[in-house]
């Protein structure tokens, strides 16, 4: 926080009922309000407009609460604007200089990228991201003038020229507006401010400065595992850049994530080659999930760099098969179809995560619980009566399968101790327990609850390699509340989780550099079985509801789904996806999958039931790709 300094001769005592108590720059003074708040005052100058910039920062009186110094109130007082905020007591980044690394560096970066999420999300650009408008203050990092470069080039009968070039994206340097994508950049640079005390394109003056960020490359510290993130968002091409919310899901390590057209990484990874495998040489395999709607709990991964071939659009029941593999028969690729309800009973909006579920009583799945970005990041879970409660924030919500206990896996880690947890609480009683279960720099993520639902399974990451590595899994057992950690060898591509078979057993797909198959593991962390045909598994919800049947991306690289015979692990049938934009989530019944693909509308998907010959059987829900959120789809309790 600047120095606060004496009143001026000429300024005023007091602005509307706010008290002014000294001076913390031109037009901007420290206040106290009616009920003894420390304020900030800011008085805007006499040519801006009042209704435009009014206007332009009403919607960040709710929002900018989150991570952002709050407004408190806003108005005209002697035909001159005001806007009051609240006093963060506590130095800023600038003053600071670069002394964040490590763990540090990670909270400021997500606090800060919070912040930049609710302003864009109140359809706002904050416009002056830099390392002067960060406050470390005690209860965290908070951003100031959020909304306010916006609002005054609004109300400004002047253009307004770009205050601190240093931090400043390339296309404003050009002469272009202030966008999101242009905040996503100057967050990128104070970010590495913070890790450096120095702008990542400083070039000795004001011009070659501009010249380095419109033309030049970044000179980066060490950023740990920022540092592909960071590379990602000091991208010259705006439309490169990933969105705000995009950046915190990857801050934030959810590898089970979402709706939306974004690109989610399990965590920010560099192009880089990991240790062989298996004696064999293992490609660079990205941990980014590729652009599309990915549905948790029902697990959908559609990889980015997937290390199958090109897709084919041909069907492969006739195709070459490896040594060992099973035969296919025609009698085993009929497909006996099972009823489905053609039509919804009732149709449900969830406007906050831009979704409307079409749902009938007798459907089997159904969307279980969900995390949307807007409200705050509150999470829901669904009762036994069908009605969606709040049980956390900020956590990923999974329920149980027999829905009566929600597991709250935390998007931010490490805020209160160095050991990652995972929240238990009960849907009736609202009884709650905490577990722990990994010390930092190892993390867990893809939360799976066993079919009896005693038990939740959790994929370990290490998080202190490039890329992040899947290197275990955690059991947690509810009824002693206890977990067990087992290290497994390291694995090739951290986007395969782990998850539990029917019969209870550990089991993750996997990628050898030529073929993709599924590998089952005992509590020691021992491979016990191996299947090489198969193809690649999607998610954690592989098996049908009976156990009897798996699902895969076929292998060869088809887009197209196989489906297997869990016990023998023959193929019994190939189902056209239709799509190579597809996502599979799970099964719907033993006859139908549960897949999401692109709607007919811009910025639209849908969830629906596919039988066997791909042919839709039931929309159940019309997805909004531009309001990120994470979905369950699960069984339905019966009583």
């Amino acid at each position: 926080m600047p120095e606060i300094t004496d009143l001026r001769a000429g300024d005023p005592a007091e602005v509307a009922e706010y008290r002014l108590s000294g001076r913390l720059g031109s037009g901007v003074f420290a206040g106290i309000s009616r009920t003894g708040e420390a304020v900030v005052v800011r008085l805007l100058p006499a040519e801006m407009e009042a209704e435009p910039f009014l206007r332009v920062m009403e919607p960040l009186r709710a929002a900018s609460a989150v991570g952002s110094a709050q407004i408190l109130d806003m108005g005209v007082h002697d035909e001159q604007v005001y806007l009051v905020t609240e006093l963060v007591d506590g130095p800023t980044l600038k003053e600071v200089g670069g002394s964040a690394g490590g763990v540090g560096l990670y909270r400021l970066a997500t606090g800060t990228i919070t912040a930049l999420v609710a302003i864009h999300q109140a359809g706002l650009v904050h416009g002056d991201i830099r390392p002067g408008n960060v406050v470390l203050g005690p209860d965290g990092p908070r951003v100031l003038d959020a909304g306010l470069e916006q609002a005054m080039a609004e109300a400004s009968v002047s253009t307004r020229k770009v205050a601190v070039p240093a931090y400043t994206a390339p296309e404003r340097l050009r002469g272009g507006g202030a966008e999101p994508a242009a905040d996503v950049f100057s967050w990128a640079a104070t970010m590495v401010f913070a890790a450096s005390g120095a702008s990542p394109f400083e070039g000795g003056s004001m011009s070659g400065t501009v010249d380095r960020i419109v033309n030049g490359e970044p000179d980066l510290p060490d950023l740990g595992e920022l540092h592909g993130l960071i590379v990602a968002c000091l991208d010259k091409d705006p439309a490169a850049r990933p969105a705000a919310s995009e950046v915190l899901l990857r801050l934030v390590g959810q590898t089970s994530f979402l709706t939306g057209r974004v690109e989610v990484a399990a965590p920010p990874v560099h192009e880089t080659k990991p240790p062989a495998r298996r004696g064999g040489s293992v490609p660079a395999l990205v941990a980014a999930f590729a652009a599309g709607a990915l549905v948790a709990g029902a697990g959908v991964y559609a990889v980015a760099g997937d290390p199958t071939p090109a897709r084919s659009t041909a069907a492969a029941t006739t195709s070459a098969t490896p040594a060992g593999t099973p035969t296919i028969t025609s009698a085993q690729t009929e497909a006996p179809l099972e009823a489905v309800e053609k039509k919804a009973e009732k149709d449900t909006e969830l406007p906050a995560i831009g979704i409307t579920l079409h749902e009938h009583s007798k459907d089997p799945v159904r969307m279980m619980a969900y995390m949307g970005s807007t409200d705050k990041y509150t999470s829901y879970a669904r009762d036994r009566n069908g009605t969606f409660k709040a049980v956390g924030t900020g956590e990923q919500p999974v329920i149980s399968p027999g829905g009566d206990w929600v597991a709250l896996n935390p998007m931010l880690k490490f805020q209160t101790s160095e050991l990652d947890q995972i929240k238990f609480t009960r849907m009736s009683t609202g009884e709650s327990f905490v577990v722990s279960t990994v010390k930092r720099p190892l993390q867990h993520l893809n939360p799976v609850w066993s079919r009896d639902g005693g038990r939740l399974l959790l994929s370990v990451h290490d998080t202190s390699k490039e890329p992040w590595r899947l290197v275990g899994f955690v059991v947690v057992d509810l009824a002693t509340r206890k977990a067990v950690h087992v290290e497994t060898e390291y694995l090739d591509n951290p986007s395969l989780a782990y998850t539990f078979a029917p019969d209870g057993s550990i089991v993750r797909g996997y990628w050898d550099g030529k073929r993709g198959g599924i590998e089952y593991y005992d509590m020691s962390g021992e491979v016990t079985k191996t299947w090489h045909w198969l193809g690649l598994p999607r998610g954690t919800q592989w098996f049908s509801p009976s156990g009897k049947r798996l699902a895969t991306i076929c292998p060869g690289g088809e887009k197209d789904y196989c489906v297997w015979d869990a016990r023998t692990g023959a193929r019994l049938a190939t189902v056209p996806s239709g799509t190579a934009e597809g996502s599979f989530i799970g099964w719907f019944n033993d006859k139908h999958l549960l897949v999401q693909d692109p709607g007919k509308k811009k910025d639209t998907e849908v969830v629906q039931v596919i039988d066997f010959f791909g042919k839709t059987a039931r929309v159940l829900a019309d997805v909004s790709t531009k309001k990120p959120a994470l979905l369950q789809y699960a069984p339905v309790p019966r009583s």
